[in-house]
């Protein structure tokens, strides 16, 4: 049984291709990239597998389940989490806050327990909190947690959103461009981050991201596309002497 799969996944938007044709399998425990020139339909891949654009073709299977064209709230249940390439925080809520926002799709409190504070609700709360102080813990943001989050450093505000993707419980996780505005130091903090919380968590990781460096040292292998088309697969050093990435990022000679 594959972990997960696409087949065939296609994306129209009116005349235009977005997508065409997107085949991918990831093992569990696996760290795999997506990578292409802007425009390249990266991003529309993750939406779709994410729940945020039902594809126009092919299907999406996860853990047995088909998830093509399911809502957002509905896959982020089934385990698979993502961050944005536009971080989006509340920038209002402190640190916490927000990690704690992404725990109620685990929680069983209705609404009206909340506003009564039932003593399920009051035990659940607790629960968020400790969770959401761990993950935190984790990215080496437990000393900025009652800080409003729109005031932590832009590298930071990168790590907050991945400390409340895990806080989903996902099995998949999804980054868009994590290493994106990071300076070098950073992107190696972030590096070695996302290896331990691979780790400790069993999680196996599908991302994008431009910078060629960071994406070569932390996948194992890579998948790119091209004007929504895929032209190339395998390990990072197949992927570095192929003609037609090099040709896709670079142009004609």
């Amino acid at each position: 049984m594959d972990f997960f799969t696409t087949k065939n996944l296609t994306m129209k938007f009116g005349g235009l291709v977005a997508v065409n044709d997107f085949n991918i399998t990831l093992e569990k425990g696996e760290i795999v990239g997506l990578i292409g020139p802007n425009g390249a339909g990266k991003t529309t891949v993750f939406n779709m597998i994410a729940g945020y654009y039902p594809p126009t073709e092919g299907a999406i299977v996860f853990q047995e389940n088909i998830i093509g064209g399911k809502k957002a709230n509905e896959i982020t249940k089934l385990g698979i989490a993502r961050t944005f390439q536009n971080i989006r925080l509340f920038t209002e809520l402190s640190v916490v806050e927000n990690v704690m926002i992404a725990y109620h799709c685990r929680i069983h409190s209705t609404f009206i327990g909340a506003v009564l504070r039932l003593p399920l609700y009051r035990r659940e709360e607790k629960m968020m909190y400790e969770g959401a102080m761990e993950y935190l813990r984790e990215v080496g943001l437990d000393d900025l947690a009652l800080e409003p989050s729109g005031s932590l450093p832009y590298g930071k505000q990168r790590r907050l959103e991945i400390a409340r993707a895990l806080a989903t419980g996902p099995q998949l996780l999804l980054l868009d461009e994590p290493a994106a505005g990071m300076n070098p130091n950073e992107t190696q903090e972030l590096l070695q981050l996302i290896l331990r919380l691979r780790d400790n968590h069993n999680l196996t990781i599908f991302l994008i991201e431009h910078d060629m460096k960071f994406v070569m040292q932390i996948c194992e292998r890579m998948k790119v596309l091209d004007y929504g088309t895929t032209i190339a697969e395998g390990t990072p050093e197949e992927i570095q002497n192929n003609e037609r990435v090099i040709k896709a990022y670079l142009g004609e000679a």
